[in-house]
């Protein structure tokens, strides 16, 4: 396989699985399964499924306590070179000794015996996770608050999806005193998307607002900012707004075509694979001529930049990945201790890189830190096939099976 071929390869699998929901631990053996009933995203979920193989990645910058501006860590000027063949990548620590204190083993069932899946960590030891009738990922039926420390669980919501429910948010958010997620139904020949919230403390769901215009079996990515619900269509492109107190969404001006990348950063061109046609000779050539959300804009102020990078490179906040580097927006380069896929940083800051032995061969994967140089190893046996995704959407949360167990991580602990 050549380069470009396989650098191209690796870019449709990446940039469909940006617009997927985020997979399930077990998503790797479901694989066959969902193609055939062709849930969530059909080729966007299998590319999903691929991209959890090939593994994801990312670039630094640290953000201020609001989450604003971002304040890049001024990158090395040295031109990078590729790492000589056959060179192993170097070896870094357990990720538990790493940050102790932002990692945590927990079992793969709740005390009530049901898998669950985390979320978002609502303090330093309690986190959020959500449960699934039938282990579907488009029937949440409930949400807890599950004590990492003492391993206990307190049902904090009764889902209930709307009839006819196709798909169900890839993340559930918090803010200081509520829960938000979305979910998709039929009507008709249309889409609607709810926006739900319940009290933080527990208690009933209501519906914050409705409306139509997702494609096919499309989502939104959603953020709480303040007072207000802002989001991106999924395949469409464009940042919504909405007060939580209710009303009817607007565009942003100036955010069409704009996907949200962490408010208040929208980029584009996004990378949507449908709109390649397989079968065209110059597939290949078309994608290795981007650089997805090469196009920053900052919602609040209106400011406008244009990564100055080459392509094939998938862009963030600060940083841009192309092959097994990080290039800043504005120059300057560096070398990643791994191989990624290329995604924006979660949190502008971490991703997970695959590595290899001196014979080329795989060893696992690390989640590296960005900002401090920083990178544990996650623990995973490549004989068993066993991987992890993190996603840039992650809200502040990591987490992937391992051994029986779930391993979650806090991202936003680590200093």
């Amino acid at each position: 396989m050549t380069d470009n071929l396989e650098t191209s390869l690796t870019a449709e699998l990446a940039a469909a699985a940006r617009h997927a929901p985020r997979p399930a631990h077990d998503l790797l053996a479901r694989v066959e399964e969902e193609h055939r009933r062709r849930r969530r995203n059909g080729v966007a979920g299998l590319a999903a499924a691929a991209s959890v193989v090939l593994l994801t990645a990312g670039a630094p910058l640290v953000i201020d306590a609001a989450r604003g501006t971002p304040v890049a860590t001024p990158p090395p000027t040295a031109a990078a070179t590729e790492r000589p063949a056959q060179q192993a990548d170097p070896v870094f620590p357990p990720i538990e000794k790493v940050w102790p204190g932002a990692v945590h083993v927990a079992p793969a069932l709740l005390p009530n015996g049901r898998p669950f899946r985390p979320e978002a960590f609502l303090d330093d030891r309690t986190v959020l996770v959500r449960t699934e009738k039938g282990g579907h990922a488009d029937k949440m039926d409930g949400l807890w608050a599950y004590d990492v420390k003492a391993r206990t669980a307190r049902l904090l919501v009764q889902v209930t999806p709307p009839p006819k429910t196709v798909v169900t948010a890839s993340s559930v958010l918090a803010d200081r005193d509520r829960l938000y997620w979305w979910t998709v139904r039929k009507q008709g020949s249309k889409r609607i998307v709810d926006i739900w919230t319940a009290p933080r403390k527990g208690g009933a769901q209501s519906r914050l607002t409705t409306f139509e215009g997702v494609p096919g079996y499309g989502g939104i990515d959603l953020e709480i900012v303040g007072d207000k619900a802002v989001w991106t269509l999924w395949g469409k492109g464009g940042v919504y707004e909405l007060p939580l107190s209710g009303g009817k969404p607007r565009l942003l001006p100036g955010t069409s075509g704009y996907t949200l990348i962490g408010w208040p950063w929208a980029a584009t061109p996004r990378y949507d694979p449908q709109q390649y046609d397989p079968d065209q000779r110059d597939l290949r050539q078309r994608v290795d001529e981007l650089v997805v959300f090469g196009d920053l804009l900052n919602i609040e102020t209106g400011k406008r930049s244009t990564a100055a990078v080459k392509p094939f490179a998938t862009c963030g906040i600060s940083w841009c990945v192309k092959g097994d580097t990080l290039e800043g927006r504005e120059g300057g380069t560096r070398d990643l201790p791994g191989n990624p896929v290329p995604d924006p940083l979660a949190l502008d800051r971490f991703l997970t890189l695959s590595q290899q032995d001196k014979d080329g061969k795989s060893r696992g994967q690390v989640l590296y830190d960005a900002t401090t140089r920083r990178a544990g190893d996650l623990g995973l046996r490549p004989s068993q096939n066993a991987s992890a995704s993190l996603d840039y959407r992650s809200n502040g949360l990591f987490w992937y099976a391992r051994d029986g167990k779930q391993v979650i991580v806090n991202l936003d602990a680590i200093r």
